[in-house]
């Protein structure tokens, strides 16, 4: 079943490790079929520090549509901005490929904007959260 609405909610665990395997071996295949290519080279790499520069847009998405960043650890942001800092300092002074540079800033970029809500939200009052109750989960009187 292809329905995107489902698509990370596996109903075992045996399941997701399929996934991933079958992943892993048909990008591996086409990895060597195509690692003579520079161009393919150069877009596998881009990908890859791309989807690292882009981890925390669906934490900032779901902020904003919370309009709150309750429970969310400021610390563990505060040291990925850091972290993220130093990187691209480092990139930038080591002249290592333009693509790591720019990635390494758009990843700053959305670590302070995750600070910025924090800051922003922090002056809303919070929504209290509801708690579904699974029926398996409770207790019988």
């Amino acid at each position: 079943d292809f329905d995107l609405n489902y698509f990370w909610h596996w109903s075992k665990f045996t399941d997701y490790v399929q996934c991933v395997l079958t992943f892993t071996g048909v990008t591996g295949y086409i990895t060597y079929l195509w690692l003579d290519s520079s161009l393919f080279v150069e877009m596998l790499g881009f990908l890859a520090v791309f989807t690292e520069a882009m981890l925390g847009v669906p934490q900032l998405y779901r902020n904003y549509q919370n309009r709150s960043t309750e429970g969310m650890s400021v610390k563990m942001v505060l040291m990925w901005t850091s972290g993220d800092t130093f990187k691209t300092v480092y990139f930038i002074l080591n002249q290592a490929p333009f693509q790591f540079s720019i990635c390494g800033l758009l990843q700053v970029f959305v670590d302070i904007a995750i600070l910025l809500q924090v800051y922003l939200y922090s002056s809303y009052p919070q929504k209290p959260v509801s708690h579904t109750a699974h029926p398996a989960s409770t207790k019988a009187l």
